[in-house]
């Protein structure tokens, strides 16, 4: 079977991401299966980005085209514009020019939005809800039958049907993703963090608004630091990696965890620069693994608070309080580590105090930490947007924010009364001087940029 992985959108003027999703599920497909990846990003500057797609399409004549829906939000500087319109536009587009395909949809957008999607995009055949790398082998020995798969969105007398909810899946016995079918270098030379790798998956924590526990659940489901580390001096040796992002949940949950992978980075002698997203708690962040973060070659400490008024971290069901992150940037400074933060705006109980007091964090983080501290801080300053399966939707319905049976496909934001005006104007400030950043940055870099 001739089968066509496809990512669609995820941004329009930021990072790529190497689509490891499907380099996954390639990696878990049969040999007698043709495979091949394109990403769509890799030509979203050209007049007509989705040419290229297109003939792709002719040229391959695919059996199966998995299209992963990432991104239902396109990250631009200082907004969040939806992106549903390039995922309608490139489905149609694959059901034009491959007619005789089926077209099997993914990926965290389509999990979060499965039955919407499959109502608002006829030309979708079947959706996989959720990880892939068992069920998408089984779905493709099916496509006749896709009631018999767990986990699977098909239409049964034209109406989305769900076959239910799929085991999950040991993570650990994975097969490492494929890395011949992508080049590297484009991912490389747009940023630091393009290129990933997963050391875990699940998350232990219950922040109001994150739909990740929906998706791959409370428990922590861990991979080997030999085998992480076996796979990272892959990407080094044989794929010219030379930095890095762990896109796992929060990297330093569990902390021995984290100390066993740094270890074994140090103890092979692999000289890679790496980043994360870490947990604010001062215990998840002891001396001991910031020692082995510095020594294990991790440049930057990427946090997502979302807050620093404790009474907004009670609100948002966070972990930690505010010295935890003064601890932050203070570790930060000691160990000499770049630090950044993402932060709401106008979440569940703002008031100008709470404003002023994040405001007033971010001034005292920068004048501790001088460079250390990333700019990219002011991009990460947004309203929330609420997704369905989460608390914050829960309340936003309760509250009358928005309409129980709203599908959430075009954007919603908590952002509430009299401090809109202030959230305009703190995003306009901040879009300003990002990209004032930037374009230095473009003017100036020799290598990946690290706004």
């Amino acid at each position: 079977m001739r089968v066509l992985l496809v990512q669609a959108f995820t941004a329009l003027d930021l990072e790529l991401v190497y689509p490891i999703g499907l380099a996954y599920l390639a990696a878990h497909l049969p040999a007698s299966h043709v495979v091949e990846i394109f990403d769509v990003n890799l030509h979203r500057d050209l007049p007509d980005p989705y040419r290229p797609l297109a003939d792709k399409l002719r040229a391959f004549r695919p059996d199966v085209v998995g299209i992963s829906l990432r991104n239902i939000k396109v990250a631009t500087p200082g907004v969040h514009a939806d992106d549903f319109e390039p995922q309608q536009r490139t489905v149609q587009l694959i059901r034009r020019e491959a007619p005789q395909a089926r077209i099997v949809a993914g990926g965290t957008a389509f999990s979060l939005y499965a039955e919407i999607f499959m109502r608002k995009l006829p030309e979708l055949d079947v959706g996989l809800w959720g990880e892939g790398e068992d069920r998408f082998p089984q779905l493709l020995e099916a496509l006749d039958a896709p009631w018999t798969v767990p986990g699977v969105w098909y239409r049964k007398d034209g109406a989305p049907t769900y076959t239910g909810a799929p085991p999950p899946v040991d993570f650990a016995g994975l097969r490492h993703y494929r890395k011949d079918l992508v080049p590297f270098q484009p991912y490389l030379d747009s940023s630091f963090v393009s290129v990933g790798l997963q050391t875990k998956r699940g998350c232990a924590l219950h922040c109001i608004h994150c739909s990740d526990t929906y998706l791959l659940g409370n428990a922590v489901r861990r991979r080997d630091p030999a085998d992480i580390v076996d796979e990272m001096e892959l990407l080094y040796h044989q794929h010219g990696v030379r930095q890095m992002f762990f896109c796992d949940q929060i990297f330093n949950i569990p902390v021995q965890h984290a100390i066993d992978i740094c270890r074994t980075i140090v103890d092979r002698g692999l000289e890679m620069r790496w980043s994360a997203w870490f947990n604010e708690k001062a215990n998840t962040l002891p001396d001991e693994l910031l020692g082995w973060l510095k020594r294990a070659g991790c440049g930057l400490l990427s946090f997502s608070p979302d807050h620093v008024d404790d009474r907004m971290l009670r609100n948002l069901d966070k972990n930690f309080r505010y010295k935890d992150l003064v601890y932050t940037y203070q570790a930060a400074k000691r160990f000499d580590l770049d630090v950044e933060y993402s932060f709401f705006l106008n979440a569940p109980g703002e008031d100008w105090r709470s404003l002023g007091n994040l405001l007033k964090f971010i001034a005292e983080a920068r004048l501790h930490c001088g460079s250390n501290f990333r700019l990219f801080t002011l991009l990460m300053m947004q309203p929330i947007r609420i997704y369905p399966h989460s608390r914050l939707h829960e309340l936003a319905v309760e509250t009358g924010l928005v309409d129980k049976d709203a599908d959430l496909i075009e954007g919603q934001f908590w952002n509430p009364g009299g401090l809109q005006y202030a959230v305009a104007g703190i995003q306009a400030t901040a879009q300003g001087l990002y990209r004032a950043r930037r374009r230095y940055k473009q003017l100036t870099r020799q290598g990946p940029a690290t706004v």
